[in-house]
C-alpha cells in the first residue's frame, strides 16, 4: 500500500474525506491505477459502458482525470450549472469528486464559478458545524419551497443528515458566501 502521498488538493470540494466521498481502505486497489493507496471514492460515478465503480477509484485518478478518461465517467452532474465555463464544468464533472443525495446532486455555483462543496447537513450539523449556512438554507426554502413562519422553523428541524429531507451546502470560492439546497424524494 502506497501511503506516501498526501491526498490530492480538490478546488471545489476542499475535504471530500469530511464530507464521505472518499473513505479510508486499506485494502481497496483502483481500478484506473491498479495500486492500494490506503483511501478510495466512495461517491457517485456516471458511465455508461463501467456500472461498477463506487468504491473503485482512487482520490488521485479522479484528480488527475485519468479516471474520468479510462472509464468515460463523470462523478458529478455539471449539466445544470449556469455562467460558468466550460473548463469548470470539465472540472466538477471529471475531476472533482461528487456526493449522494437523494435525488441527482445539483453543484451550484456563484460569481460565475463553481462553489466549494462543505457536504450534507441535518439540523444537528447546521447548529454545531455549519451555522453560518443556515440562512442559505433558509433562503433557498423560502424561495423554492414558499415557506415561512412556522413551517420554515419546523422543517428546519426536521432536516437530517442520515434521513431526509438534507440540505446540501456550498460556499463561494470569491465572495465566501454560503448557499444551499434541500433535497428529499
Amino acid at each position: 500500500m502506497d501511503t506516501t502521498t498526501s491526498l490530492p488538493a480538490f478546488k471545489y470540494h476542499p475535504d471530500p474525506v469530511s464530507t464521505g466521498a472518499v473513505v479510508r481502505d486499506e485494502d481497496a486497489p483502483c481500478l484506473s491505477c491498479n495500486r492500494i493507496r490506503g483511501y478510495v471514492y466512495d461517491g457517485p460515478v456516471y458511465s455508461e459502458k463501467f456500472h461498477h465503480l463506487t468504491h473503485c477509484l482512487c482520490p488521485w485518478c479522479i484528480a488527475d482525470g485519468s479516471a474520468a478518461r479510462r472509464f468515460g465517467a463523470e462523478f458529478a452532474d455539471s449539466g445544470t450549472m449556469d455562467g460558468v465555463t466550460n473548463e469548470v464544468r470539465e472540472e466538477i464533472a471529471k475531476r472533482t469528486p461528487g456526493f449522494l443525495s437523494w435525488q441527482e446532486g445539483q453543484w451550484l455555483t456563484c460569481c460565475s464559478d463553481a462553489a466549494e462543496f462543505l457536504g450534507a447537513a441535518g439540523a444537528k450539523e447546521l447548529a454545531k458545524q455549519l451555522p453560518e449556512a443556515r440562512r442559505a438554507v433558509e433562503q433557498h426554502l423560502r424561495d423554492d419551497f414558499d415557506l415561512s413562519g412556522k413551517e420554515l422553523k419546523e422543517f428546519m428541524a426536521a432536516l437530517s443528515k442520515e434521513d431526509q429531507p438534507t440540505a446540501y451546502v456550498f460556499r463561494c470560492r470569491h465572495c465566501r458566501e454560503y448557499l444551499a439546497y434541500v433535497d428529499q424524494t
